[in-house]
């Protein structure tokens, strides 16, 4: 299709190309076949005139309802969006055969009426989850004095160790403790995880935080056995913390360096962490592994697991939140929520693989007899005992008001349920 400079078609049909072309055709026959003496050559030339005037009209005709079309389109468009010009269309070589081989050229390309393209769809802009953005609100003047005297508390190395025992069920005698650390500020305000931990990660320190803590804890580690307990320290990890390239494999040389806390130090990593392990975390773990270091899954956000799996990663204590297993054994099948275990096999599907079943947060009395029902052989709340800060010279703290040491740790327990 030819088209003109404002992208409107000149040949639309084959009717249109018939009536531009005929006068010249019938001037070439008229001049070949008749007379010029004869009477009819000014009726004829009469005729050739009408016709290229009426071509003309129709030719004017359809150039003007292609603008009208093209007008309609515009109106129709998105405000943005534009239609594309009409392409201009390349015929191939004119073919042999005299003027009706044109013609039947003209024609066929006069009906293959190229239609514009559709405008492109526009592409969607796809936005991160706002919850994974930085945030942008400026902190207040209480947050970033918060801030400060966090960084003031951790750089002065004011971290105090307490211990919370793991008692079993339902002989409630102590089998392991628990290192729950403690950041004390300037003014003698004691912090808990929840208070402290964000500021640091926010800063980088998470992995500085937990190799101090570690420290602390080999420390009182050594301070039992010396006195002949057989209880271990379990030692919390930071997400943040595990994620850091290099982070486990540092673990692997403070072992090393005490090879007398061997299996006295268990690692405890979230639920979160052990889902996510790529490579080079199984390498550092299995290197762990082998140097005799226990892990424990602690954190746990719901109930599915693959005690296979876990076995294989060398967990050898599994933390699971004791009201979402309470919850899940009043249900009919024994079921929180989704295609986990029947609860009433987790303590024996679990110990298979070498695994034992803590139940944490058990803060009420009433709890302790349903987990018993259960086959928990392992558990630690509030309703066994609470958290007691460590003598400062045990754990190399720095001096804390009025502190308490391990001796009489066993009075705190009561016969519950």
């Amino acid at each position: 299709m030819v088209t003109n400079k404002k992208n409107t078609s000149v040949l639309r049909d084959r009717k249109a190309a018939l009536l531009a072309f005929a006068p010249a055709i019938l001037t070439a026959a008229a001049s070949a076949t008749m007379p010029m003496e004869a009477g009819l050559v000014l009726p004829v030339f009469g005729f050739l005139v009408m016709t290229v005037f009426f071509g003309l009209v129709v030719l004017w005709w359809q150039a003007e309802t292609e603008r009208q079309t093209l007008a309609m389109r515009f109106a129709a468009a998105p405000p943005d969006g534009q239609v594309p010009p009409a392409p201009l269309v390349l015929r191939s070589p004119m073919l042999a055969g005299g003027p009706a081989a044109v013609l039947r050229e003209l024609a066929r390309s006069a009906d293959a009426v190229v239609d514009p393209p559709p405008p492109a769809r526009a592409q969607v802009v796809r936005f991160p989850e706002p919850s994974l953005l930085p945030s942008m609100r400026s902190p207040s003047t209480e947050e970033v004095s918060r801030m400060r005297l966090v960084a003031q508390a951790f750089e002065a190395d004011r971290i105090e160790l307490h211990l919370q025992p793991v008692v079993s069920l339902p002989q409630l005698k102590i089998r392991f403790y628990e290192a729950l650390a403690r950041l004390r500020l300037a003014d003698g305000t004691l912090l808990g995880p929840a208070d402290f931990l964000p500021i640091l990660e926010a800063s980088g320190r998470a992995s500085d935080f937990d190799r101090r803590v570690l420290m602390r804890s080999m420390a009182v580690a050594r301070h039992l056995v010396a006195r002949g307990s057989e209880a271990i320290v379990s030692v919390n990890l930071t997400a943040h913390a595990v994620a850091e390239p290099g982070f486990l494999w540092s673990l692997a040389g403070l072992v090393d360096a005490s090879p007398d806390l061997l299996g006295k130090i268990v690692l405890e990593m979230p639920q979160h962490s052990w889902r996510h392990l790529d490579a080079d975390h199984r390498a550092a773990l299995s290197a762990l592994r082998e140097r005799g270091v226990p892990f424990s899954l602690d954190r746990a956000a719901d109930l599915r697991f693959d005690p296979v799996t876990l076995g294989d990663l060398g967990i050898r204590f599994m933390k699971l939140p004791a009201d979402l297993m309470i919850k899940a054994a009043e249900q009919t099948d024994g079921r929180y929520a989704g295609p986990e275990l029947d609860v009433r096999d987790f303590a024996p599907s679990l110990r298979r693989q070498g695994i034992r079943l803590i139940a944490e947060r058990v803060d009420q009395d009433d709890m302790v007899p349903v987990l018993c029902d259960l086959g928990v052989p392992l558990g630690q709340g509030f309703a066994f005992a609470a958290p007691r800060p460590v003598k400062p010279e045990i754990a190399g703290e720095q001096a804390a008001p009025q502190p308490f040491g391990l001796e009489p740790a066993p009075t705190l327990l009561r016969r519950t349920g």
